[in-house]
């Protein structure tokens, strides 16, 4: 392997269907990262759009966003369903059964995930899942229950030890919103559009971990997030993409993923390959019915 192709599926708030699945189980992607908010608020989208999920051939990372607070375990069951339904079938049909092998599709968070093939040797680190962005911690007695991290400096702290862990030189991190340090302005890729003055909506942790890879040596080539969508609440367009000491950073809540545009619909979701020092970006729009 020379280069490592994954799909970035920004936040989805139930834009997310059997129409996707075809279209991605039918791409080249080697993974799929989908930034997390996967239904409208309730924890019942949430399972019903991590059911849809579960159907997918392409293995997958799900970050669970703010709007995802459902119990993790009844999340996980929900897009693993596939895989038992296989396994079971399997096991009735005997060794001949000739069932594809389902994907794996499961929730990251306070995680890391080596790839190691041919050429490519890199680690993802996947950040505080849930989060709501700005300095506090959101969900406090959820997160202490869940994850045991109970206020930001533990959240610090957690993902520290991941970067300690990382065995690997170069380093993409995955969150559900992104760091601290890309600008405080409402149009900024991380910037607050939704109180008077704005300000820098980043996750602090994040940011740490950042900076303390990079101090250990570490070439951190990408940090993938979402969470801040592109059309601020001011209808003004937000920064989506940018480098900062030689990291891309991208910003793929579009929300919502999927419009009508040019007599057709239009599903939306950032290409990002990675080769050996360096990653390409660009965002796509598949179109449902045209070429």
């Amino acid at each position: 392997m020379t280069e490592f192709k994954l799909g970035v599926v920004g936040d989805l708030h139930t834009h997310w269907d059997e129409v996707d699945v075809a279209q991605f189980d039918s791409s080249n992607y080697d993974l799929l990262y989908f930034t997390g908010d996967l239904g409208g608020g309730t924890p019942d989208s949430t399972l019903r759009i991590a059911r849809v999920m579960s159907r997918l051939r392409t293995p997958a990372l799900v970050m669970p966003g703010n709007n995802d607070t459902v119990d993790i375990n009844e999340l996980a069951a929900e897009l693993t369903h596939r895989t038992g339904l296989s396994r079971l079938a399997s096991m009735r049909a005997g060794d001949d059964s000739r069932q594809s092998p389902p994907a794996d599709v499961r929730l990251c968070g306070y995680s890391t995930h080596r790839i190691s093939q041919g050429a490519i040797d890199l680690t993802l680190l996947a950040a505080r899942p849930h989060s709501m962005g700005g300095p506090d911690l959101a969900f406090s007695d959820y997160m202490q229950a869940t994850y045991g991290i109970a206020n930001m400096q533990a959240s610090t702290e957690r993902l520290l030890a991941l970067v300690d862990e990382v065995q690997t030189e170069d380093l993409v991190f995955l969150a559900h919103n992104g760091p601290t340090g890309l600008g405080d302005e409402p149009h900024h890729m991380w910037g607050c559009d939704f109180k008077p003055g704005g300000g820098d909506w980043g996750d602090p942790d994040l940011n740490a971990a950042i900076d303390y890879a990079r101090k250990c040596g570490k070439r951190v080539l990408a940090v993938i997030a979402g969470h801040m969508h592109l059309r601020t609440k001011s209808g003004a367009e937000r920064d989506w993409y940018g480098e900062v000491d030689g990291t891309v950073h991208l910003n793929a809540a579009r929300v919502p993923r999927i419009y009508n545009r040019d007599n057709d619909v239009h599903r939306h979701h950032v290409s990002v390959i990675v080769r050996r020092g360096g990653v390409e970006v660009r965002e796509v729009e598949l179109a449902q019915y045209g070429a």
